[in-house]
């Protein structure tokens, strides 16, 4: 490896490094699945960002710590739950409220970040590579404000691969979505479709000078054509449904078409969906404790 080539390299892991202050990760989860999922999120990907925390009601008759704010330092063993009081009832109908309370939420309390990723309990993320692709789009033009795995109706993203909400994003919907009536407008049965349909919304209403350099949804697959967002699990994407003849959801509402086998998966993939807690910890080792041999010193050596 040449000299300019490992410069290259220290210099885009600084730069990585850098802008990871500048990520905001929160998971939706519930009470039931903290000491498993959540647990599992927090301990592996979640470590990763600038700042992760859990979002759920808690029951009184459990005890957990709940932070209000970021200026508290929390042990290694405890989850970082962040108290919101607005949220509602912790059901799946119930889901697109709670979605819209953490943003109104997050816009309020925590404006200090560049991108903000929404994740379930149940998505493995690869940080780095997310990191990676956010600060590849710094100079498009015009800016997305959502970034995601999308779906043929082009205004909104898969909420269970993860999707991420730029500053301006965040600060568009927290502008107009505190008006109760407008979010019945705007509103939908999923938490995914709810928050492209509002931010479609918000588009239709505001100025020119609010939106002149931003659009709605941005591009995310690799210059293969390849995806990096994955709304199903690794095994799903690399080896195909095992029923080949039920034609499911998978096959006619992605926008791009390229769905399964290696060919379908990035090599700067950034998520996956429906990981069970055994899987993120054996991914998270894969990735980060196993190093693969110098390639340089196979072939002095050869």
């Amino acid at each position: 490896m040449s000299f300019y080539v490992r410069i290259q390299r220290l210099c885009y892991t600084s730069l990585v490094d850098y802008y990871r202050s500048r990520l905001f990760c929160f998971v939706l989860t519930n009470q039931d699945n903290l000491e498993d999922r959540a647990r599992a999120a927090y301990e592996t990907w979640g470590h990763r960002c600038g700042r992760f925390v859990l979002i759920t009601r808690l029951n009184s008759s459990r005890s957990y710590t709940i932070y209000e704010n970021e200026n508290i330092n929390i042990k290694h063993d405890q989850l970082p739950i962040q108290y919101i009081p607005t949220l509602p009832n912790e059901t799946y109908s119930h889901l697109p409220d709670k979605v819209r309370e953490i943003l109104l939420f997050l816009n309020k309390y925590y404006p200090n970040y560049d991108w903000y990723l929404k994740a379930d309990d149940d998505t493995y993320v690869i940080i780095e590579n997310l990191l990676r692709f956010l600060i590849s789009t710094i100079k498009r033009r015009p800016k997305p404000v959502l970034y995601g795995y999308r779906f043929r109706e082009d205004y909104y993203v898969s909420g269970g691969s993860g999707y991420v909400l730029t500053r301006k994003g965040l600060d568009l919907f927290g502008s107009y979505m505190n008006d109760n009536l407008l979010y019945a407008r705007c509103n939908s049965t999923m938490e995914d479709m709810m928050v492209g349909s509002c931010l479609q919304k918000i588009f239709s209403l505001a100025s020119y000078n609010e939106i002149k350099d931003l659009t709605l949804v941005g591009e995310t697959i690799d210059d293969q054509g390849r995806e990096r967002f994955h709304p199903l699990t690794f095994r799903v994407h690399f080896n195909g449904p095992k029923n080949k003849t039920k034609r499911e959801w998978i096959y006619f509402r992605p926008f791009h078409h390229n769905l399964f086998g290696y060919e379908a998966l990035s090599e700067t993939t950034i998520s996956f969906h429906y990981t069970v807690p055994e899987d993120m910890y054996q991914i998270h080792s894969l990735l980060y404790d196993i190093r693969q041999f110098d390639k340089e010193i196979c072939r002095l050596q050869s």
